[in-house]
Parts: structure tokens; sequence; C-alpha cells
């Protein structure tokens, strides 16, 4: 045999071994743990139920803004029957009261930024436990996230599986607990 042949021979086994095989041999997996928290039915529950929470927060918003419409209104229609030193009065007393709603608002605004930030943080954090799991299911001595990884061959990216076991986690969890998966 020549050396082509035992290079063709070789890259045919290689080729042909089962995924699982090739990432036990390795002993490094890759993870694209962004890719996993898009894709996962656990990270759109959790951005589902953020979604509706901001949804919450926007509806105030509106509400707020169009009760803050109606007194400006009823202030405008009232300054033909006020003094002109009640209506300078009641104008700052209301301009008062917009600047603190403002500050009370933006407040909230960014409390929600914050929360939306971590959310991510927190599906890690829920999958940690996971990358145990796996690890010591393909005798593997590490998980490196795909990002950091110049190259690597597709076999030992284990995201597909991490987010197949998350989910079928989540799913049994949210069963169990009888709550909808998406809330």
């Amino acid at each position: 045999m020549g050396s082509d042949t035992i290079l063709l021979f070789l890259s045919c086994i290689w080729l042909a071994l089962p995924l699982p095989v090739l990432a036990q041999a390795s002993g490094i997996l890759v993870v694209d743990l962004d890719r996993a928290y898009e894709i996962s039915k656990f990270g759109l529950s959790m951005r589902d139920a953020f979604n509706i929470d901001n949804q919450l927060v926007t509806d105030e918003n509106v509400t707020i803004l169009n009760a803050l419409k109606e007194e400006e209104l009823q202030l405008t229609e009232d300054r033909t029957t006020l003094s002109p030193e009640d209506f300078a009065i009641a104008a700052a007393n209301f301009d008062t009261k917009v600047q603190e709603i403002r500050r009370l608002r933006l407040q909230k605004i960014r409390q929600v930024d914050e929360r939306f930030k971590r959310l991510k943080l927190f599906f890690f954090q829920r999958i940690d436990p996971f990358f145990d799991v796996v690890m010591r299911e393909f005798n593997a001595t590490a998980i490196l996230e795909k990002g950091s990884v110049v190259r690597s061959i597709a076999a030992i990216d284990i995201t597909d599986l991490l987010v197949e076991r998350v989910d079928q986690a989540f799913l049994a969890s949210s069963e169990n607990t009888g709550s909808d998966p998406k809330n």
C-alpha cells in the first residue's frame, strides 16, 4: 500500500466513526454557548417570560404618558380660569410631577435592561451541571467555548447534544411542575 492509499484509508475510517466516538477520542469538547442560548427551548422560554414582563412595563409607560397628556390638557384649559400666580404654581407642580415620573420610569427601564443582560448569565449558570455529565459521558478533559477555538472538527462540538439535554430536563421539569414551558 502506498502512503496516499493509507492516508485515504485512514481518512475514510476517521469519517466513518460516529461523532461521539470522535469526541471521546479527542478528550476535548467544544460548545457554542450563544447558539445554545438562542436555540434551546429553555433559553427561548426565559426570553419569552422576559418579553411578557417587558411588555407590562411598556404598557405602564403608555398609561402614564396618556394620563400626563390628559393632565396637561386640563392644565391648559384651566389656564383661562386661573390667575397667573395660581397657574404658575399649578404648572410648576405639574413639571415637578413629570420630572419625578421620568426619573422613576428611567430607573425602571434601567432595571429591565439589567435584567435582560443577566438572562444569558442565568441560563449559563442553570445549564452548568450538564457540562459535568457530558464530560463524564465522553471521558473529556476539557470543554472549550467555540468562540475561543481557532479550529476544530465538528465531531467534538457538543452544542446540539447540550441543547437536547437541557431541553429534555427543562421540559421534564415543566411537566412535573405543571407549568407551561414558555412561562
